[in-house]
């Protein structure tokens, strides 16, 4: 099969983009150069599996035309690959809330930047899932198959496109949510159980004294509830091929 030059430059353009926003190649420790030589590596095995590029010999207009386009393709499904760690990062934050831990920040070496204790947890913990299960090898995997329904130029923005990506982006606080529901429930039932002993005890200062439990109780519930976490993450990520199809199918209607 041979390399057609148009073609592995736009799926570059495309793969670079895919990386640049996927969780761990986009990580800062991750090397740029790293990054570019796996984009092109990718771009000469999978170029020779698709048609000729459709203009022939482009002008450098029409050419910068396609390779905007195919970046911005590649940028949006990079998104949406991202769209479970957003989840977990958010559930981080409402369980580090939840448990008076939001003042607390560590550092993530992984995106240079501060988060909460929790955030940092339920982070790794979906890196393990992902990693340990293969399943970075079926979101390449997926983001090859875009290529069937959205080949190289033929991206179209559609109304539809737009509630998909909304949808999808809900989904993010109902995962985050349900991630951190029995936190939430554990501080609801300390603040309660506080403001009864208000009344009957006023001299107690209740906002300081329920600090201790609820750490404690909500460290205890999420130590317990890491495992429903885990599996709130994989049925995120086994959904990620069928999303990235999906969004690319909406791409290629006109």
């Amino acid at each position: 099969m041979e390399l057609d030059l148009y073609n592995w430059l736009l799926v570059f353009m495309r793969v670079g983009a895919f990386l640049f926003v996927l969780p761990f190649f986009s990580s800062t420790n991750f090397p740029i150069t790293m990054r570019i030589a796996l984009a092109a590596l990718i771009g000469v095995f999978l170029s020779p599996l698709l048609p000729p590029f459709p203009l022939g010999h482009p002008g450098f207009v029409a050419l910068l035309r396609v390779m905007v386009q195919e970046v911005c393709v590649g940028l949006l499904l990079g998104f949406v690959s991202r769209m479970v760690f957003y989840a977990v990062d958010l559930a981080g934050s409402i369980v580090a809330t939840e448990m008076g831990l939001n003042m607390a920040s560590v550092f993530n070496p992984l995106t240079r930047e501060s988060t909460q204790a929790p955030g940092m947890i339920l982070f790794f913990l979906a890196a393990v899932v992902m990693l340990t299960l293969d399943l970075h090898h079926w979101v390449l995997l997926g983001f090859e198959r875009t290529y069937s329904v959205l080949p190289i130029g033929s991206a179209h923005l559609d109304g539809r496109l737009f509630e998909t990506v909304v949808r999808h982006t809900a989904s993010i606080f109902v995962i985050a949510v349900q991630i951190a529901a029995p936190i939430i429930a554990v501080s609801f039932v300390v603040l309660l159980v506080f403001s009864i002993l208000s009344r009957a005890v006023p001299q107690m200062n209740v906002f300081s004294e329920s600090f201790s439990f609820r750490i404690v109780g909500g460290m205890i519930v999420f130590g317990f509830t890491l495992q429903l976490t885990a599996q709130h993450v994989l049925n995120g990520l086994r959904r990620l091929p069928d999303d990235l199809l999906v969004v690319s199918q909406l791409l290629g209607m006109k």
